[in-house]
């Protein structure tokens, strides 16, 4: 009888992609998760400001936000090593290939999961404004252990099952086509069950948010910032949570669509730190700051020429006005 990770194993070579696409697949994916992971220097701005900023600091959506865009990093640095293994064809033995699959997908899924709970926090606020406060600190510790569990829970227990089936031999022998012991049925449709559940918390999020908006009087004809920013929040979780479906089903497409699909998903990936992070005025008001030593050259130059605009024009409405109503 085969045991979990030989069917796994055989289920990616039964895969719609040639073996020779595959080769081409990582090669590509090397090259847009390094293009990607340039996106580093938004997150340590992003994170130094916050943490060095008592006021940003207390304020539990920017925590969630440097977690959000540490998870970019972190996935788009270990897609790049893990893929440009694969598209070297590097011998690393079938553990090591487990691992790697298992700390990108923990993760994919705690960007997806920091972004529900950064709409979750926002709905929270404007709709509980006075209980807010005290919730935050009841449930705050809580909910953050809980996120994290769920995110490790799905790669860490299919790995432990695979290892506890298999020969000690098998587990560290090396693997041609590293294999990962998350595609069983199971597997996909926990993790395909983990998206949908985010998606409708995050939808169900922004829907309270419009509507308390709309009544409070946020969204009036001369004031469209409110509904652009709620649009551009959503535009940006629809390129990134989209893409789920397809790479978490194995849904059957040529090489183009594969490709594209992956880009999709990357590209919304690389928005995360632009519309939670610098389109908020809090965040952007300190970033001149902490900006590296280097920039300070360019900003001189701009002095030096008259360049006097350097001030942030104000918006009639931005991601925080509506938390900070009251």
């Amino acid at each position: 009888m085969k045991s979990l990770s030989q069917l796994n194993n055989l289920s990616l070579l039964n895969a719609t992609i040639s073996g020779d696409d595959i080769g081409l697949l990582d090669t590509v994916k090397v090259c847009v998760h390094g293009g990607i992971f340039l996106t580093t220097f938004l997150t340590y701005l992003i994170v130094v400001t916050v943490f060095h900023t008592a006021e940003l600091r207390r304020n539990v959506r920017f925590v969630l936000l440097c977690q959000h865009c540490a998870c970019v990093t972190s996935f788009n640095a270990v897609g790049t090593i893990l893929h440009g293994l694969c598209a070297l064809h590097v011998p690393i033995n079938r553990l090591t290939c487990w691992v790697l699959f298992d700390f990108q997908v923990a993760l994919g899924r705690g960007m997806g999961i920091t972004l529900t709970l950064m709409a979750l926090n926002t709905c929270l606020s404007i709709l509980r404004p006075l209980h807010y406060p005290a919730l935050l600190r009841r449930i705050r510790s809580s909910v953050m252990a809980l996120a994290w569990f769920m995110a490790l829970l799905n790669p860490v227990l299919f790995t432990v099952l695979a290892c506890a089936q298999s020969s000690w031999a098998y587990v560290v022998e090396l693997d041609p086509v590293c294999s990962t012991t998350l595609e069983s049925p199971a597997s996909r449709f926990s993790s395909l069950a983990l998206v949908v559940f985010l998606v409708l918390l995050i939808m169900t999020s922004y829907v309270l948010i419009y509507m308390e908006g709309c009544r409070a009087g946020h969204f009036s004809r001369s004031n469209s910032s409110g509904r652009r920013t709620i649009l551009i929040h959503m535009l940006q979780m629809i390129l990134y949570l989209l893409p789920l479906v397809p790479i978490i089903t194995r849904w059957k497409h040529n090489m183009a669509a594969t490709v594209t699909n992956f880009v999709v998903f990357l590209v919304g990936q690389a928005l995360s730190p632009v519309v939670y992070g610098l389109r908020c005025r809090e965040l952007r008001a300190q970033l001149p700051y902490f900006l590296p030593r280097w920039t300070k050259v360019f900003q001189t130059c701009s002095d030096t020429t008259d360049c006097s605009s350097t001030e942030t024009p104000t918006q009639p409405w931005n991601c925080n006005d509506l938390q900070n109503r009251d």
